[in-house]
């Protein structure tokens, strides 16, 4: 009999332990058949660039083109994304070229704006005070109610509003130094888009995408939505090289919902954007990556 002290008992332990560990994992992992949904984040730096024709336009005199620029860094909310940069700039370009409101406003609750029967935080509150030009929709940050009639149970309301554009709402920026933040090749791929673009140049990302059936030499793929009109579904070996002037690492251009491509290994993987027919088209923002991991 062998005793775990001993240097055979001690091998044998370490070989139970190793197997029990091993069987733990493989039942704390996916089955086979189990279809798991994660999201990952590629590569480079979320960066965003807007600007404003209006602004621009009314700032140009003599040789002033009317250019104003300057480089940020969302430090709160977090910009995790594009998007989120695109948001933060957009607050820059346009808020930030009107003045940031502030107010106090008293009144009896028999008489609450708009005739509400209560106010509360973070309600929305239109503001138009002709003496002062002011005309705009500010959120309210803080009520104070006091029981001024208690005969007549009439109370006196005391509502502190703020527009969104001011510091209490606003993005919180860092600044950022040029070259720190954008090399030669990042210039190079970062298109400027107008206030009034922020949100349309890309498409929705294609997050119902699923693989249906899969062989030992195909894989079905279903995009989830049917491609635009005139568009159609990209698919890509890789997540990279998107767009019409590049067929390197293409799988294929689909016009319908559901297609076939080959699957030439064990392991494969698919990466999807839709497109549209506008000329240059545009994208998904971000790809579907569809993983296969199966037995021939």
């Amino acid at each position: 009999m062998l005793h775990a002290g001993r240097r055979n008992g001690r091998l044998f332990c370490l070989a139970v332990c190793w197997a029990v560990a091993a069987i733990q994992a493989i039942a704390q992992g996916p089955a086979l058949t189990t279809v798991s949904e994660v999201h990952y984040r590629g590569r480079d730096r979320a960066m965003a660039r807007v600007t404003n024709p209006a602004s621009i336009a009314q700032q140009q005199s003599g040789i002033d083109d009317g250019v104003r620029s300057l480089v940020h860094h969302v430090k709160s909310p977090l910009a995790r994304t594009s998007a989120d940069c695109e948001n933060g700039a957009l607050a820059v370009v346009t808020d930030g070229a009107t003045a940031g409101w502030t107010g106090k406003y008293r009144t009896w609750g028999d008489f609450l704006p708009g005739g509400a029967a209560d106010i509360f935080p973070g309600d929305a509150l239109n503001v138009n005070v002709p003496s002062w030009a002011a005309l705009f929709q500010a959120i309210v940050s803080e009520v104070q109610i006091s029981c001024d009639d208690l005969f007549g149970e009439h109370s006196l309301y005391e509502i502190q509003f703020a527009a969104a554009v001011t510091e209490k709402f606003a993005f919180e920026f860092d600044s950022a130094v040029l070259a720190n933040v954008l090399t030669a090749a990042a210039l190079s791929i970062l298109t400027p888009i107008t206030n009034t673009q922020v949100g349309t140049t890309v498409l929705p990302d294609l997050t119902a995408a699923a693989v249906t059936l899969v062989s030992s030499t195909t894989a079905s793929l279903d995009a989830g939505i049917a491609p635009p009109a005139g568009g159609g579904i990209e698919c890509r070996w890789s997540d990279l090289g998107w767009g019409p002037a590049n067929d390197q690492n293409l799988a294929g251009r689909f016009t319908t919902q559901t297609f076939t491509l080959p699957r030439l290994a064990k392991v494969q993987n698919y990466f999807l954007r839709q497109f549209d027919a506008s000329v240059p088209p545009k994208y998904s923002r971000y790809s579907t990556a569809l993983h296969i991991d199966y037995p021939y």
